[in-house]
């Protein structure tokens, strides 16, 4: 198969951006997102929340009024705030629970499902409507169609909700799932977008790609057919860390919490504007990826505490993400491949300098320096090892599952089957939460990062089995009988 030429561009391109209905949404979201942000500060101002991290417990002006402190001293008969990293897996921002009622229990959590199971189900019947469409040019439009409007506005007014509900019943799914989930959700959907993009940035250095006709790059090159899967179902995976990450949080008024906001917003923002041209726009596309760097080394340092000068966790999550963006997902811009080859080490060889000289200066709990440099390959190592192993167990399951063809199905499935085999499709996603519900209950004792490594390999895995069950849904177009075209940039 041969990719369009990387100057292809869709027909009705040249419009304005101001006739582009599609950038009108996205710039409307825009705002909506920024308008969000001052009401949750104005809305937390009002009544004097000054809650920045359970280090100012004792700073603050209301925080002890309605938080249990940080477990810094163990407390053996309380779930949660004893053992193996107490502080880690130990959520702030939640009612004590003393306060928890089931009221405010039942209220978060219907919040949560009903917004799920809509925006699943405006997905579900968008993809529908397009799966019989064979031409990329008609699938994707500068229009908006009544499902963009639909998820637009399921949004819009979850998130409207969310902050009358924190300012009612407060809680989260914090109360009742660990932290390690809602972290491990967002890493799990990072680790499928570098398999999306593997097949026009390839994994290290944009390469190997598509664009690569080497020898080494044609023998060396992952099976497209698992990446093709996941490109075509990645929306449910996309759709459920955000929404599951919007809603494990509570919408308070501090800096972490309000990154966090904007960045699921902007991730239900890009899901409300699939099947359009600026869905899959490439600079969008990599803010969102790279985001991350800023948001989680911005977490990191609001709760790492003052210790080790006050780099206890932003280092590893910073430099780690960072990591990350400079050998893979800055390749995902087009100039790289008209520049030469050499040009692509230059922005790792400035990340390494700068690692190295923030690392000449960061202690471990010993005061040594260097010592802490190979934290930086735990988040790498996450993303390429899972993201192989999540390409190797969805290669396998299409090789046991002879309908799997992503292009063509010889006939329709009953509407029996079809709700079969969603509701298979969804069930898996239950539990993921389920897991992250028991890890909680049962106040398993292990180290944060050790019980998220664990969520991202079920999560990831998990997907992959829904992956082969929603194929099972889809309607195909008539079988092709030319070779196929591929869009450099198709969907994100």
């Amino acid at each position: 198969m041969k990719p369009l030429d990387e100057d292809h561009k869709f027909k009705d391109d040249e419009r304005q951006w101001y006739d582009r209905h599609d950038i009108i949404a996205w710039v409307c979201g825009v705002v909506f997102l920024a308008g969000l942000v001052g009401a949750i500060y104005g809305a937390g101002a009002a009544v004097g929340w000054d809650a920045k991290s359970g280090y100012t417990h004792n700073e603050s002006a209301t925080s002890q009024e309605r938080f249990w402190p940080e477990p810094f001293v163990p407390e053996p008969n309380v779930v949660g705030r004893h053992g193996v990293g107490a502080t880690a897996r130990w959520y702030y921002w939640k009612l004590p629970p003393p306060e928890v009622t089931r009221y405010t229990r039942l209220f978060m959590w219907m919040c949560y499902v009903c917004h799920q199971m809509l925006v699943w189900a405006v997905l579900l019947a968008t993809q529908i409507q397009k799966s019989q469409i064979m031409s990329r040019q008609e699938k994707y439009s500068n229009k908006l169609s009544r499902f963009n409007y639909m998820s637009l506005v399921i949004n819009a007014f979850f998130h409207l909700l969310h902050l009358l509900q924190t300012h009612t019943t407060y809680d989260a799914l914090a109360q009742d799932v660990t932290i390690a989930s809602s972290q491990g959700s967002v890493i799990m959907l990072l680790v499928l977008v570098v398999l999306i993009e593997y097949r026009d940035r390839g994994l290290f250095f944009g390469w190997p790609s598509i664009y690569d006709n080497g020898p080494k790059s044609k023998k060396l090159r992952l099976n497209q057919g698992p990446i093709n899967m996941i490109r075509k179902y990645h929306g449910y995976a996309f759709a459920w860390a955000a929404v599951y990450t919007f809603w494990y949080h509570p919408m308070e008024n501090t800096l972490g919490h309000v990154m966090g906001f904007v960045y699921t917003g902007a991730i239900m923002l890009q899901g409300s504007l699939l099947y359009t041209k600026f869905h899959l726009n490439r600079y969008w596309r990599l803010l969102l990826e790279c985001w991350v760097i800023i948001h989680g080394g911005l977490v990191a340092y609001q709760t790492g505490g003052p210790d080790l000068k006050g780099t206890t966790l932003w280092p590893m999550f910073a430099f780690g993400f960072a990591f990350v963006f400079c050998i893979t997902q800055l390749f995902s811009l087009e100039f790289w491949r008209k520049i030469h080859f050499a040009f692509r080490f230059i922005p790792f060889l400035i990340f390494l300098a700068v690692t190295l000289y923030c690392y000449s200066w960061i202690p471990d709990k010993q005061g040594r320096t260097w010592i802490r440099l190979q934290e930086v390959i735990r988040i790498p190592a996450t993303y390429y090892l899972f993201a192989l192993a999540g390409w190797f167990v969805l290669y396998c399951l299409m090789k046991c599952d002879k309908t799997s063809d992503a292009d063509h199905k010889e006939q329709p499935n009953s509407r029996l089957r079809q709700g079969i085999y969603v509701s298979a499709s969804f069930l898996v996603f239950a539990l993921f939460v389920l897991v992250s519900y028991l890890f909680q209950y049962y106040d398993v004792q292990l180290d944060l990062i050790l019980i998220m490594i664990i969520l991202v390999a079920v999560f990831t895995f998990g997907f992959c089995f829904i992956t082969i069950f929603l194929n099972q849904v889809m309607p195909k177009p008539v079988k092709k009988t030319q070779s196929a075209t591929i869009l450099p940039n198709e969907k994100f």
